[in-house]
């Protein structure tokens, strides 16, 4: 196999379905669509912080810590640990730990706000932490396959010169479960509604996929979007498209 091909299985593999492809020098990618604030299922068992736990936690806000409460589903059951500081004890680290794959972790940090204020006052900041799933949904037939298929299907049909400067159109879709397709919607409309139509179709007869899973065999849902374009479009940050780490 070429080492182009095995690159795309692997990118496929870890998180983004493929790198930017061209065909006529139009650009187009498929990528995985997280949740705001999301972590590895892998590295659970590697959080020591609330940093750890969320790498956009502000941590320069705090000047002292009222109490730290770490809310997950643990067995079907709603579980709390608490602690006094963004250094996790091993109360909260295990619930982290042990927490059910389908919800979320959710951490509620009482402090008084670090400033110059003689009445320093109890804020709160809240969060949800999602879990993300080590083996992602990915094409059944191949990464080289999807890329065939999406050009033939949709790509090659795209006349030279309509997407020019800017231009982007994003298509979001679900992989279920079992696979399938679903919940497909046009994202960022392009200038040309039949060519969103015509994209809309080729996601919605595409093959199945093998779903995400857990380390524990349970299959979840998956968001990918479709973008054909120019990825420099400022609203592209509304896609909400992060690697996976």
């Amino acid at each position: 196999m070429k080492k182009n091909q095995i690159l795309l299985i692997v990118l496929l593999s870890i998180g983004c379905a493929f790198n930017s492809f061209a065909q006529n020098d139009l650009k187009f990618e498929i990528n995985n669509v997280l949740p705001f604030i999301s972590i590895q299922e892998n590295k659970l068992d590697k959080i020591n912080t609330l940093t750890d736990l969320n790498k956009r936690y502000p941590t320069s806000w705090v000047k002292e810590y009222i109490s730290v409460e770490i809310s997950a589903y643990k067995n079907g059951t709603q579980t709390k640990a608490s602690g006094i500081s963004d250094v996790l004890n091993q109360e909260q680290k295990e619930l982290i730990r042990l927490a059910d794959r389908r919800s979320d972790i959710a951490v509620s940090v009482m402090y008084l706000p670090e400033n110059s204020l003689k009445n320093n006052t109890v804020k709160q900041y809240d969060f949800k932490v999602t879990i993300m799933p080590d083996k992602n949904a990915v094409y059944s037939e191949g990464a080289e396959q999807l890329i065939q298929y999406l050009q033939k299907n949709s790509i090659v049909n795209i006349e030279a010169g309509s997407f020019t400067g800017y231009d982007l159109t994003a298509i979001k879709f679900t992989i279920t479960e079992q696979g399938h397709v679903t919940d497909i919607q046009v994202a960022m409309p392009s200038k040309d509604t039949k060519i969103d139509e015509m994209l809309v179709t080729a996601i919605s007869k595409m093959p199945s996929w093998k779903p995400a899973a857990f380390s524990n065999g349970l299959k979840v849902k998956q968001n990918f979007v479709l973008t054909i374009g120019n990825m420099d479009n400022c609203m592209v940050n509304l896609l909400n498209i992060r690697p996976i780490e």
